[in-house]
């Protein structure tokens, strides 16, 4: 071999070695910056990580012509990746799922809310990749291009991405590779088994697929009990709900309930009182964690409407720390994300048009139907979701500009006066889902006037975000408080259903600090306690002179879910309940809650999803959860082309 050869030896040998500096240094990258044990991931979890980033890398080398800026952009974007997922998990709890590539916009919408900050472990990622760059530049020969390299090097890169795509379709990453994803400590699982390989298994789950045993029939027999017509019920009577068939039983008489439905029937004229169904944004009560008790954490007047209410206790969510869109989705469908999965929005991900859901149900007794939140309506792409589920209006921060603000965000009270307009606007009974945003995330502003400042009277916790946070929570119940006089003082009867959507991005922190361990060794029920808050459903004085016949203080009430609350709405004010609010009013008598983590049977005691059963409670709850899931199937996915 002459020199010259020996020489383009040379050169591609670097230029090899420069590839693979590249994959690993990618895999670096991508977990240093927040993964604290990325030197103990097993072996064959880095295998297959080194893998699919290889696969990456190659594509990107390929598509940029085997180019030196080509690796430099492979790993820039592997060091975004980690870094962003540094923030996330900071702010969040979690790091990125693949659900989140479909809500950048509303990442981007929320992120100014928070304070960046660079630590010495991200300096030290930064510094790697500027070092790798540099000598990328001055050691790494360019190879020069031959006629036919551009379109060779596109079809490679094609062939790497069609080979890609079939193997990626061709396995379960998750029984394949023996990959698990926890729902509840998604870091966790990233950390031990690194992020690429946690990321695809994920983006496989996206997709429904129909539960074991789920069929038209199946859907038939077991809301066969519920299925008689709620809109003959104009007496507002409760009827009293039969124990749901919980086992699918295809032989059972049943009417057409797994059809397509019918069109929506026109609006029927219902002499019902107006609802509001507030979603206050992080609304929690602190004090609930050990320590923290008779502290000046709790809402005080929250406590007192739900010592008057017709329903209030605990609530559990499937959101902490953010996720806003999937509280909404349980709150506004029945339907649990403990049926769907961990890393998936709703809102983002599906269509939702002609899914049965509370707007379109008022929709169908007359009433009028209003969404108001005062952000950007392309956030969680509510401008297309409310429409798709039948709101007649939807109020967004453009509507309320001018709005009093507290923190940078527009107050509770600001939103309920717009609830109050929309009442005294409209003709007939209204309902009005209203979306808060005051208390929103982060809680390091600063802009908390000084009348308005709390500080914790705790020895147990002292952290300035909470103090602002305890603020905020302060002055949405004085808020509240203006509500329920407001709605007092008026003749119209009205009904209130309150809860928080998820509780702080802090909760870790705190679950940690008042419970005296880390979260990764908490038990389910310990889990539960950042995944709960509160809520009540409340009649006013006018409301309860008129129905008070009719409205019916609900037993047991005291430990729900989100999917359950709308039912239980129905069932505290007598309004006509269909067939789907039957059958979830039934349900609970055997899993009286379940969320995201896992469920509650009768007996009180939590399960995580899969658990061997050992107790007839258990068993009780598993057999219903298995119809809940073929239900609630058949609700969001049948096809609706024919509706």
């Amino acid at each position: 071999m002459g020199a010259t050869g020996r020489s383009r030896a040379t050169d591609a040998l670097r230029r090899g070695a420069f590839f693979a500096l590249a994959v690993v240094l990618g895999f670096l990258l991508l977990e240093l910056p927040w993964n604290d044990g990325v030197f103990a991931i097993p072996q064959r979890y880095v295998v297959d990580n080194l893998l699919i980033l290889g696969l990456g890398c190659a594509i990107v080398f390929l598509a940029g012509q085997r180019t030196r800026a080509s690796l430099a952009v492979f790993t820039g974007f592997c060091l975004l990746w980690g870094t962003a997922n540094f923030f996330i998990i900071t702010f969040k709890g979690q790091p990125i799922v693949p659900a989140d590539l479909f809500a950048l916009g509303t990442a981007a919408s929320v992120a100014g809310g928070y304070s960046l900050f660079l630590t010495g472990r991200l300096v030290f990622c930064w510094a790697l990749f500027a070092a790798y760059c540099v000598a990328l530049a001055k050691l790494c020969p360019q190879r020069k291009r031959a006629r036919w390299d551009v379109a060779a090097n596109v079809l490679a890169a094609a062939l790497l991405v069609c080979l890609g795509t079939m193997q990626y379709q061709a396995i379960d990453i998750k029984s394949d590779c023996d990959v698990t994803v926890d729902v509840w400590d998604v870091r966790g699982s990233y950390a031990t088994q690194g992020t690429a390989l946690c990321f695809l298994s994920r983006a496989q789950e996206l997709t429904p697929k129909p539960p074991e045993g789920y069929s038209a029939e199946a859907v038939d027999a077991i809301l066969a009990p519920f299925a008689e017509d709620p809109l003959t019920e104009t007496d507002g009577t409760v009827a009293e709900s039969p124990s749901p068939d919980t086992t699918g039983n295809q032989n059972s008489a049943a009417p057409t309930t797994g059809d397509a439905a019918p069109e929506q029937p026109e609006a029927l004229p219902y002499d019902g009182p107006n609802v509001i169904a507030i979603m206050n944004e992080t609304f929690s009560d602190l004090s609930e964690y050990p320590g923290l008790e008779g502290t000046n954490a709790a809402p005080t007047f929250f406590h007192e409407v739900a010592d008057d209410s017709l329903a209030a206790g605990d609530v559990y969510v499937s959101a902490m720390g953010g996720g806003t869109c999937n509280s909404e989705f349980e709150f506004l469908t029945g339907a649990s994300m403990g049926n769907m999965g961990g890393g998936v929005y709703p809102y983002v991900l599906y269509d939702l048009e002609g899914v049965d859901n509370l707007a379109s149900y008022f929709r169908g007794l007359g009433y009028g139907t209003h969404a108001i939140h005062p952000a950007e309506a392309a956030n969680w792409r509510r401008d297309r979701i409310y429409e798709q589920l039948g709101f007649d209006t939807f109020d967004d921060i453009t509507t309320m500009e001018d709005a009093d603000a507290f923190r940078d965000l527009v107050t509770d009270r600001a939103t309920y006066e717009r609830v109050l307009e929309k009442i005294d606007e409209g003709e007939g009974p209204q309902f009005v889902f209203d979306v808060t945003i005051q208390n929103h995330g982060g809680y390091d502003t600063g802009l908390v006037p000084a009348a308005d400042a709390v500080h914790l009277e705790s020895d147990e916790v002292e952290n300035p975000e909470v103090d602002e946070f305890l603020a905020a929570i302060r002055r949405s119940d004085e808020d509240l408080r203006w509500l329920v006089d407001e709605l007092n003082a008026r003749n119209e009867p009205t009904i209130v259903v309150f809860f928080g959507d998820h509780q702080p991005g802090f909760a870790d922190w705190l679950f940690e600090e008042t419970f005296g361990k880390p979260v990764e060794s908490a038990s389910l029920e310990e889990v539960q306690a950042r995944y709960r808050t509160p809520y009540f459903i409340w009649a006013s004085a006018a409301a309860r002179g008129k129905y008070g016949d009719t409205l019916a203080r609900i037993e047991n009430a005291d430990v729900t879910s989100l999917n359950y609350l709308s039912s239980l709405l129905l069932d505290a004010t007598g309004l006509p309940r269909d067939s789907r609010a039957l059958y979830r009013s039934a349900l609970r008598q055997a899993l009286p809650a379940v969320n995201l983590n896992g469920y509650r049977d009768a007996e009180g005691t939590w399960h995580w999803f899969g658990e061997t059963v050992e107790t007839d409670a258990q068993q009780k709850a598993e057999d219903a959860l298995k119809s809940y899931a073929i239900v609630q199937y058949d609700q969001l996915f049948k096809d609706r082309s024919n509706r």
